[in-house]
């Protein structure tokens, strides 16, 4: 490797001393040994050959989640102002995924993007018992019946950010909020499975973020290139894919979501009891519940199974069996494109997130243009600040516009991928919040300060 790539690993942490290296070393032997292999995956995956190798991935991926579909329905949008408080718009909005499906939604506008184009952001809700997209902007907690939780939770995001200046779309995922179909019940994604054999539920959300952003850059009060994505837990989850998937997002947040395979019967592919795949029906099948979830969150929850990829089974059920692709390369199909990826110590340290790191790290700092891609020299070229930065070193440093230019060409993406852990449990604390303002600020452009 040539000195210059082992200076920029060194400044980004490549070497990851300090935190992030206690971390790798204290998860195992094999920690220690995909670390040391790092170097051998750089030379597959980094500079021009990953455009080949992202193909790969991508097919790998879909392989499991299957494809998405091939007739885009138009929009047919209906869209309802519901109120106006403290600076913010609130509408109801509604718009066609499928044929046969639309997404519901709210869209929150802060009373500065009615003067110029703002930046937009996916607001993806956690896990609810029919709250959905309610939560993501405090107006209830898991269930609609609940109070919306301590804003020290942080669990409105999609509110906290349209406070800090952003156009937020919080929408609902599928088998919740308003979208349980009539006498189902919360997260029962059978019904789904039996009208799409070949699909998955993770692919679903994906393709509704997809229709999320063909919504967003209809308006003209959002920037058309500059819509983010965030969510929290099982949104965070989805807030990866939906960067990972769609070229159009420009910054992803994911916090608390899972980064690594858990081939454990609750996990990706949950069996339905007694193998019955009819969905649950009010009047014809009793209330279920589960003893444990009953003592975690304190009322019967009558809800799922909720299963993320059901091809993932024979993973499962054969636990020898070699995975198809990990999380590292999810991760690393968002570059260069910026990612910040938070969630607890523990979190991190449950799904292995730092041996992953060397490997996506290895694609973002290695990153050259490429055709079919995303220009991360453009990008930064775009973003506000630049002319600031010229300014500053040709007064200050007698150096010239091409000689940054240049220099940003061999920077690299390093910095548009970064990590932050923070102790405690579960959620979103202030601390993780300001983080994210902070990144979508820096990477949508938002504002320099």
């Amino acid at each position: 490797m040539n000195d210059n790539k082992s200076t920029r690993r060194e400044l980004l942490g490549m070497g990851i001393p300090a935190l992030a290296g206690a971390a790798v070393c204290s998860n195992s032997g094999i920690a220690a040994e995909k670390t040391a292999n790092a170097e051998d995956v750089s030379e597959a995956v980094s500079g021009k050959a990953w455009a080949e190798r992202r193909k790969v991935v991508e097919r790998k991926w879909l392989d499991l989640l299957g494809d998405f579909p091939t007739q885009v329905p138009d929009l047919r949008v209906e869209m309802k102002e519901v109120e106006h408080k403290d600076g913010i718009t609130r509408y109801h909005v509604s718009f066609q995924a499928e044929d046969d499906d639309r997404v519901t939604a709210w869209l929150l506008v802060p009373d500065a993007a009615k003067k110029k184009p703002t930046p937009a952001i996916i607001c993806l809700h956690s896990t609810t018992w029919g709250s959905g997209k309610d939560q993501t902007i405090g107006l209830s907690g898991k269930r609609p019946v609940d109070p919306p939780p301590d804003p020290q939770a942080g669990r409105h995001y999609g509110l906290t950010h349209a406070q800090h200046g952003f156009v937020t779309l919080s929408i609902d995922a599928l088998t919740d909020g308003e979208r349980i179909e009539p006498k189902r019940r919360v997260m029962d994604t059978r019904g789904f499975y039996l009208k799409h054999p070949e699909w998955s539920i993770v692919g679903k959300m994906i393709w509704d973020c997809m229709r999320s952003v063909d919504f967003l850059q209809t308006l003209d009060f959002v920037t058309p290139d500059q819509i983010g994505v965030t969510g929290l837990s099982l949104g965070g989850h989805y807030a990866l894919f939906a960067a990972a998937f769609e070229p159009r997002i420009t910054a992803a947040v994911p916090n608390g979501g899972v980064l690594d395979w858990h081939r454990h019967t609750s996990s990706w592919s949950r069996v339905p009891s007694g193998d019955n795949w009819r969905p649950w029906e009010e009047g014809v099948d009793k209330p279920t519940s589960s003893a444990k979830l009953e003592k975690r969150f304190g009322f019967k929850t009558n809800s799922g199974p909720y299963i993320y990829i059901k091809k993932f089974r024979p993973y499962i059920d054969d636990q020898t069996r070699p995975l198809p692709v990990d999380f590292s390369e999810l991760m690393a199909m968002v570059a260069p494109r910026a990612l910040l990826v938070i969630s607890t110590e523990q979190e991190f340290y449950r799904h292995k997130f730092f041996q992953k790191v060397p490997k996506v790290l290895d694609v973002y700092i290695n990153w050259q243009e490429t055709d079919g891609l995303p220009s991360v020299l453009k990008a930064r070229q775009e973003l506000p600040g630049f002319a600031e930065t010229l300014d500053y070193y040709e007064t200050q440093h007698n150096i010239s516009e091409s000689t940054i230019v240049k220099q940003f060409g061999e920077f690299g993406a390093g910095d548009c991928f970064s990590w932050f852990s923070f102790p405690g449990g579960h959620g979103l604390p202030g601390v993780a919040r300001r983080m994210s303002f902070a990144w979508f600020d820096r990477w949508l452009g938002r504002t320099m300060y």
